[in-house]
């Protein structure tokens, strides 16, 4: 497997999807599309968010996070207060929604956010649970995805953190393409991971080495699976 692949340092893989920004795995798109074509016949306009994201943008996001930059949230998407944290806290205040620059599963292609653009618009997507469930605007689009998941009738798709496992907090809009993203995961060794943080950037990077092996256990490996 290429690392730059693994690390989100090339885009040697994807494709672009026709109309949109938005990069994909070139061996996803057609079941990606296939998916959307019969979510528009149930009524949903299944649209993505984010797919593709380099390392670099992975970086700027961590490193904005954890330097009290831009806004951290606790598990009820309630403000946290910066300053009241200490450094370990603000790691794994940001694992819980954000990954490593080079740990994130939307370096591969095979990951993408999604919304639905009959409900929603590109500009008012949160991207928190309460837009997924209840009376969110997402919740339909979300419900009909939870049948099609469960029956394996989603064309690969499924949701890698469905469920709250004490690592990422569940994100109902984030789907993966299984059989891509499974064999990209065991390509990806903790030596790896660790060697990655050693030579990056990043914020916080001796507290995140300290805990090196928690996070890649508890926030990397710890996911759902189909």
């Amino acid at each position: 497997m290429n690392i730059d692949i693994l690390l989100g340092k090339t885009t040697e893989h994807l494709v672009p999807l026709e109309g949109t920004k938005f990069l994909i795995h070139k061996q996803m798109l057609y079941d990606f599309l296939k998916l959307q074509k019969e979510a528009a016949a149930e009524g949903f306009d299944l649209k993505i968010i984010s797919a593709f994201r380099d390392y670099e943008r992975q970086l700027k996001i961590w490193n904005l996070k954890a330097s009290g930059q831009r806004q951290l949230v606790d598990d009820q998407e309630r403000p946290l207060q910066f300053s009241e944290l200490s450094p370990t806290q603000i790691i794994f205040a940001i694992l819980r929604w954000s990954a490593l620059p080079g740990g994130s599963r939307h370096h591969w292609g095979t990951d993408i956010d999604i919304y639905d653009g009959n409900t929603q618009t590109h500009e008012s997507v949160q991207l928190v649970p309460s837009e997924t469930v209840g009376t969110g605007p997402a919740s339909r689009l979300h419900a009909w995805l939870d049948s099609k998941i469960e029956t394996n009738s989603a064309y690969g798709f499924y949701r890698p953190y469905s469920t709250d496992r004490g690592g990422v907090a569940p994100e109902r809009w984030h789907l993966s393409y299984y059989a891509l993203s499974r064999r990209i995961m065991e390509s990806y060794t903790f030596s790896l991971f660790k060697k990655n943080i050693e030579e990056s950037d990043i914020q916080l990077k001796d507290v995140v080495l300290e805990h090196a092996h928690e996070i890649y256990e508890r926030f990397f490996l710890n996911v759902d699976l189909p």
